[in-house]
């Protein structure tokens, strides 16, 4: 049910961030990160990791494969 929130979600607005999903949904970061993760081995979604042109950590946004 939840991955399958997620995926609708990443369907309509694109690429978002753990964060983004965060503020949109109220689930906890960890929990989203679960989720992502399982979704991400069955071939749903991927993981891409923008650089940043200021210093600090590349953001990383999930995105639907479908």
């Amino acid at each position: 049910m939840l991955e399958e929130k997620l995926l609708e979600i990443l369907r309509e607005k694109g690429p978002m961030t753990r964060k983004e999903l965060m503020e949109i949904t109220g689930i906890p970061l960890t929990t989203l990160y679960v989720k992502l993760v399982k979704l991400s081995l069955k071939g749903k979604v991927r993981r891409k990791t923008v650089k940043s042109s200021h210093r600090g950590r590349p953001k990383t946004y999930w995105e639907s494969v479908q």
